[in-house]
């Protein structure tokens, strides 16, 4: 399996070399790792004008020369190049320059603001908690409408939030029609959802986006998943793979997608 959502030194909430990540999470068994830093561009967020992407490459050729050196003895290992864009379809003309600029191998769409405000502190939730689940898919159906990635990361990431904040989740009934309309777009586009298993870490039964999503998203016809630990320190890597991959299972999912290139160059059985 490989890892396709790990964060190094390069985001600035996360700890850990490129190298020293790739070796722990060759350790645990993975085959490989996409590094997918924080790009964001609302001046509040952390990582704001953080991210260095000549330095990224320059340390992930590095990294990748390490693992080619050693593939003779055994120790090949995949390192993927990737980028989590932030609210993509808000920044069209920053993205659009970062994509024609670095050759990445998965860009990962994601919502991590809403009205300008962080989704992850309270002050977002003095609207009510229902009223922050609503404005979060709509402004995740803005974002498929119109932003380039490849897949998209922790569909129902306000659950997450909610229950960090406050350990409450909200049934997603009431929002079913819009989640249907995001995989429903995913699905035309050719693009694939992201089942990001940091929530379990966090202490939530079921992953982002959890069992009922994924059932919709295979009924609909999706095909493209993939599976993200969101590590944010070696020891994240691959946490709740085993839970995610019997989920994927269950949902009628046999395999998941390995991109490069932006492009799936392999199908990775599940079974």
């Amino acid at each position: 399996m490989i890892d396709t959502h790990v964060h190094s030194h390069h985001s600035p909430d996360a700890r850990g070399s490129m190298l020293t990540i790739a070796q722990a999470a060759q350790s645990q068994g993975l085959t490989g790792v996409v590094f997918t830093e924080h790009g964001e561009w609302y001046p509040g967020d952390e990582a704001y004008g953080y991210l260095n992407l000549d330095a990224y490459f320059s340390e992930i050729d590095e990294a990748r020369t390490y693992f080619n050196g050693r593939a003779a003895l055994g120790d090949a290992f995949t390192l993927l190049s990737g980028i989590e864009l932030g609210n993509p379809h808000e920044f069209s003309r920053e993205v659009t320059a970062i994509l024609a600029r670095y050759p990445f191998d998965l860009v990962v769409g994601s919502v991590h603001w809403i009205d300008d405000l962080p989704g992850w502190e309270r002050p977002i939730f003095d609207s009510g908690i229902p009223a922050v689940y609503r404005r979060y898919f709509e402004e995740l159906l803005a974002m498929v409408e119109v932003a380039d990635f490849d897949v998209l990361g922790h569909l129902d990431l306000v659950r997450r939030d909610s229950w960090d904040l406050f350990r409450q989740t909200l049934t997603l009934e009431p929002y079913a029609e819009m989640i249907d309309t995001v995989l429903r777009r995913l699905i035309s586009d050719g693009r694939g959802l992201e089942i990001n298993t940091s929530a379990l870490r966090k202490g939530l039964p079921e992953p982002v986006p959890g069992p009922a999503i994924l059932r919709r998203y295979r009924e609909l016809g999706g095909e493209i998943l993939v599976i993200g630990s969101d590590a944010h320190r070696p020891e994240h890597l691959g946490h709740g793979f085993a839970v995610a991959r019997d989920i994927a299972l269950a949902a009628g999912f046999e395999r998941v997608a390995r991109f490069e290139q932006r492009l799936i160059t392999e199908w990775i059985d599940l079974k």
